[in-house]
């Protein structure tokens, strides 16, 4: 068992993209959208048992986390959707996305768990080179240049991905990204609320990464599931009341134990004690989570979404626009960063302009 880690995380650290996401509950419809991506060329040297599991990871990862997301937050069977491995392509991504967004409704609740090997690099998007965090979504043969496939639209960013998502028009929006380095991506969802509510969405958006920018998202010891999904997904069944942000935060803090304590075991140690550099890739996982508006906070175990300052806020909108005051909007804090695509707009006074891997904001 410790010498399936130690092979296993070799075989991470191949490449740097090669690692590997009070309203009523009767008054509106969950959805739920899970797509996991385990391509057949990637293989562990030497270790065939090893290679196996992996590529049979996916299936497993998405037959643990559905029935938990199901229990937690009341999805009906019927609204709950699978893509998997040649069905993750990036043109069968991009269709589950839109068929996604067309069956949503605005008071409607969408939860996207996605599962594909990843990490941060050089790409373009829209034209113009980005930093960005990259999804390996399915091949069936392993690309010759990285870069070029991500422009080729092989893969997608998180960019493209987030587009996507700004689609959907539901009153809820949870994305998981069970995802190498998915933290890189907290900047493109960070500005790009702002465009959302530009446009008259007053929802509230989640995002949950199983990993930091500069983290591997590992499997468990055993190499049969991802580990932050596996100790999630069971937090998530134990519970029986609470809310989602507080199991989550216990699943978090789990997954950083357990993976440390993997690494610690004696026939790992001394290596890691050697060489720190793989240390801090392979063995620091920590879950983390963009909640700027307490989504996961309110929202109960078994589907109840809890009366919040910022649905108050929300239902006294219509007066509040009646009276055409500015100093009422909840998100003034973001007009100022907002434009048309490449098009700056002024920043105020005393705020230093934001970078973005090099860009600002609006670009991205």
């Amino acid at each position: 068992m410790r010498k399936s880690f130690t092979s296993a995380l070799k075989a991470v650290l191949l490449s740097a993209v090669a690692c590997g996401v009070a309203t009523s509950a009767a008054a509106k419809q969950t959805h739920l959208l899970a797509m996991a991506a385990c391509p057949p060329w990637k293989v562990i040297e030497n270790d065939p048992k090893l290679t196996k599991l992996m590529a049979e990871a996916c299936e497993k990862d998405v037959a643990t986390i559905v029935p938990a997301l199901r229990k937690s937050f009341a999805v009906p069977e019927e609204n709950v959707m699978t893509r998997l491995n040649e069905q993750a392509d990036a043109p069968g991504v991009w269709k589950a996305m839109q068929e996604l967004a067309g069956k949503a409704k605005r008071e409607d609740r969408v939860i996207i768990y996605i599962n594909m090997h990843g990490g941060a690099m050089d790409a373009k998007y829209r034209g113009y080179d980005v930093k960005s965090e990259i999804l390996l979504t399915y091949t069936a043969n392993e690309p010759r240049d990285f870069s070029a496939d991500s422009i080729a639209d092989v893969w997608m960013t998180t960019k493209e991905l987030r587009d996507l998502i700004n689609e959907i028009d539901a009153e809820e929006i949870i994305l998981i990204l069970e995802v190498c380095e998915s933290g890189a991506s907290l900047i493109d969802f960070r500005y790009n609320l702002g465009r959302r509510y530009k446009n008259d969405w007053n929802g509230r958006e989640a995002i949950i990464f199983s990993s930091g920018a500069y983290q591997a998202a590992t499997f468990n010891e055993e190499g049969t599931v991802a580990l932050f999904t596996e100790t999630f997904a069971r937090n998530l069944q134990e519970a029986s009341s609470g809310n989602i942000r507080d199991i989550f935060e216990n699943a978090a803090l789990e997954t950083h134990r357990s993976r440390r304590m993997t690494c610690m075991q004696d026939d790992n140690l001394e290596e890691f004690f050697d060489n720190r550099a793989v240390y801090l890739d392979g063995c620091t996982q920590l879950p983390s989570v963009f909640d700027p508006y307490g989504l996961l906070d309110d929202i109960q175990i078994g589907g109840h979404t809890v009366k919040s300052r910022w649905a108050e806020i929300k239902d006294r909108k219509p007066a509040r626009k009646a009276a055409s005051k500015p100093d009422d909007d909840p998100f003034a804090w973001a007009r100022p960063y907002l434009g048309p695509l490449g098009q700056a707009q002024s920043v105020p006074a005393g705020v230093p302009p934001v970078t973005v891997y090099g860009y600002y904001p609006w670009h991205n």
